[in-house]
């Protein structure tokens, strides 16, 4: 008989595995359709919980509402996004929390954490070594483990020209607010007044846009399907994002990665985690240097063209089968 597991998301969103080629789905909503896909293809029986109205079956996988759960049904391993309260619908052996945050321990009170982790004692799945050095000891005193995440395949099965030089421009393609208005101060005072060519590509509906931007050759991005983004990416030399203390994976950078689009960053959160300086992309340590890193790859086309050419090298590195192999290894082998 297959072992089971059950993923529950505790938000309010309603999706299944027929979402993932839209908008409104959030890294960690696809990393895990995406994850429970792949325990799928290993041979494991997998459902899925969240909001969603109608039970439906999508790629071998069983959506339905967490208020449907059946506490009968006993599950080998038991997976609850951020949230240990959800463990109360669930019947199952071994239980792991997959953390989207830092969760001080401030925060850990405040979402009523601690009463549910003594009670079910799960394990705490970190996303990056950043994220498992700033879980601390109380947060998770029941045993934590890094288990990255991965990109959509659709990343890695693009093929990328080697030769193509997209136009001198540049791109923001991270969905909240994240020290955007310290890159936009650093492309107008020290990237922009170099070659008026340069163009800023941010997303939509983070500023109150306005001629001051366009004035200054920032512009917005259009947003569009998953494969549209892939092609939109395609068009950028540079993912240029400094990073921020709240990230604990940022997928945005890895997609870039995949794509051997170089990502210029201070490294600040996961970042550092994400970009190996100098071969996928550029950790700065000022200002300055983040505008001379992000000139030189808009002004000097043979250094694009060999930066790409290191990324396509490493751009295999890991993958979902991988990803899922290691949580069965960590939960059902080792354990």
């Amino acid at each position: 008989m297959s072992k089971k597991i059950i993923i529950i998301d505790n938000s309010n969103l309603s999706y299944s595995g027929e979402d993932l080629d839209g908008t409104f789905l959030r890294g960690t909503e696809t990393s895990l359709i995406l994850l429970s896909e792949q325990f799928f293809k290993m041979g494991y029986e997998v459902d899925y919980c969240n909001e969603i109205k109608e039970e439906r079956i999508i790629n071998g996988v069983k959506y339905y509402n967490k208020k449907n759960i059946n506490k009968k049904t006993i599950y080998d391993l038991a997976i609850a996004i951020s949230d240990a309260n959800q463990f109360i619908h669930v019947t199952s052996l071994k239980k792991a929390v997959f953390s989207v945050s830092n969760q001080a321990f401030e925060k850990f009170l405040r979402k009523k954490q601690l009463i549910p982790f003594f009670k079910f004692k799960p394990t705490v799945v970190t996303l990056c070594n950043y994220q498992y050095n700033k879980r601390s000891f109380v947060t998770s005193f029941y045993g934590k483990k890094t288990i990255p995440i991965t990109i959509d395949p659709k990343f890695l099965s693009t093929k990328i020209d080697l030769d193509y030089l997209p136009k001198k421009q540049v791109v923001y393609n991270i969905r909240s607010n994240r020290n955007l208005d310290r890159l936009i101060k650093i492309w107008i005072e020290k990237i922009y007044p170099n070659n008026n060519e340069f163009k800023l590509f941010i997303t939509p509906d983070l500023i109150e846009y306005s001629d001051y931007h366009k004035n200054n050759n920032i512009f917005l991005r259009k947003i569009g399907s998953r494969q549209d983004m892939i092609d939109e990416l395609s068009q950028y030399r540079a993912l240029t994002y400094l990073g921020h203390k709240s990230d604990i994976f940022t997928l945005t950078a890895e997609e870039a990665v995949k794509l051997c689009l170089p990502v210029i960053t201070f490294g600040i959160g996961s970042l550092a985690d994400r970009v190996e300086h100098n071969k996928t992309g550029f950790i700065a340590n000022n200002d300055d240097e983040f505008a001379n890193y992000t000139i030189k790859l808009l002004n000097d086309d043979k250094f694009y063209l060999e930066t790409k050419s290191k990324m396509h090298k490493a751009r295999y590195d890991n993958n979902w089968e991988s990803i899922a192999a290691e949580w069965i290894n960590y939960f059902f082998l080792k354990n």
